[in-house]
């Protein structure tokens, strides 16, 4: 594809739809889209499976999509309605999937909050002709698996990784220790990360792996103290994560850590909680999806606008359920039909260029159905207190940059997006 042709597509995505109707586009539409949610409920424990969090973030974020999408529609007689369904856990979530498109109607489909939500929703959606947009589940064997129906908004773990090492390997971190869960989703990640550390950054060298399960945190304590890395590289879930901290920060352990960024981590109230359990090892550097600080590509008005909505930045789960009512949205304008399986046809089209306010044209992969996109770094901030007012909520972190460099002169934007992630096509998805 050419230079030419690609400027040409994204500034026709770009484009706002009060100004520009595709050619053939029909008018219309009565978009109906059910986000699958595991808001569970106040009585539920604290524990990895908990995701209420940001299931409610996810919440106001497809929400407050809606409301801005419908005013969009209305100038073309479309309408655009949600419908929302509690469900925690893949048994669930398929139960209330299946009840949506077979009540309301729902041509659209969003959740995903872990792989077995993700894998219920993605069933229904090639069963049913329904478009499934996944905004929280990064288990990169969904992308490898995945179906013509269902699309990742969400970062995947490879991506996350490959962001990670780049950031610490550059910045002279060589010599690693690996912590890992002992189920089939850490082993995946330990695997990935092996990737990421021993052939995509030269120089990079795993020193020790550890699996560590529950609050037995012993032999990864020992093998920190023992191998002395420049950095320790934690892929846990979120609650093993703040348990690991408060133990290593009790033990005196101050070597840089590096978590993996699922969902439930990507949150101001986890950065607090972080940095409450580790004042120094907690507080360090963190990859995301979204930034609420973000102050270009429109990201400002954007940020501003949902701030102003809600009372709390727009923080990425919540940013990727807005962008999902948006791409939803743009796949029923620009295909000219509402039904599930045109939009996602239109999805998977390499010259299909979505604005998600990322600075520049993105796309899905088409062997995989991932979104290209960038990725950012903050540095959590101890100073910021516990204020509740949104400034000193905003404060907790800091952009301090952003994976890969899109603007470099004579390279192709998405090649330089193909950096992140398992480049590799293995056939288009559902082929």
């Amino acid at each position: 594809m050419t230079r030419l042709t690609r400027r040409a597509l994204l500034g026709a995505a770009l484009a706002t739809p009060a100004l520009l109707s595709p050619l053939g586009a029909t008018t219309g539409h009565d978009l109906r889209i059910g986000a699958v949610l595991p808001l569970g409920g106040p009585s539920r424990p604290e524990e990895a499976a908990n995701l209420d969090d940001i299931a409610e973030i996810a919440r106001q974020g497809a929400v407050f999509g809606e409301e801005e999408m419908s005013r969009n529609g209305a100038l073309f007689g479309h309408r655009v309605t949600l419908f929302t369904a509690n469900a925690p856990g893949g048994a669930a979530a398929e139960r209330a999937a299946r009840r949506l498109v077979a009540l309301n109607g729902v041509q659209v489909l969003i959740g995903g909050f872990a792989e077995d939500e993700a894998r219920a929703l993605a069933r229904v959606a090639e069963e049913t002709g329904t478009l499934f947009l996944n905004i929280a589940a990064t288990s990169d064997s969904l992308r490898s698996d995945c179906g013509a129906q269902s699309f990742h908004v969400e970062a995947s773990a490879a991506m996350y990784l490959d962001a990670l090492a780049g950031w610490y390997v550059r910045a002279g971190h060589r010599r690693w220790v690996v912590l890992h869960g002992p189920d089939t989703e850490g082993v995946a990640r330990l695997e990935r990360a092996r990737e990421s550390l021993g052939k995509r950054h030269w120089g990079a060298r795993i020193v020790a792996e550890v699996a560590v399960s529950q609050r037995d945190f012993a032999g990864a304590l020992d093998a920190v103290r023992d191998e002395k890395p420049d950095a320790v590289l934690l892929l846990t879930d979120w609650v093993t994560q703040l348990d690991f901290l408060a133990r290593y920060a009790a033990e005196g352990l101050d070597t840089p850590v590096a978590a993996f960024p699922e969902a439930a981590t990507q949150t101001r109230s986890f950065y607090a909680a972080a940095m409450a359990a580790a004042p120094v090892a907690g507080a360090g550097h963190r990859a995301t999806l979204w930034e609420p600080a973000l102050d270009a590509y429109g990201a400002r008005e954007l940020n501003a606008r949902a701030a102003a909505r809600w009372g709390r930045p727009m923080e990425s789960t919540g940013w990727a359920a807005y962008q999902a009512m948006k791409i939803a949205f743009d796949a029923a304008q620009f295909s000219g039909s509402d039904k599930g399986t045109d939009m996602a046809a239109w999805l998977a089209r390499k010259d299909t260029v979505l604005d998600l306010h990322k600075g520049i044209g993105v796309s899905f992969r088409p062997w995989d159905h991932q979104l290209r996109q960038s990725l950012f770094l903050v540095s959590l901030n101890p100073g910021a207190g516990t204020g509740r007012d949104l400034a000193s909520v905003r404060d907790r972190a800091r952009l301090v940059g952003e994976s890969p460099a899109i603007y470099m002169p004579g390279t192709d934007p998405v090649d330089r997006l193909d950096q992140l992630g398992d480049i590799t096509p293995r056939g288009r998805c559902g082929r």
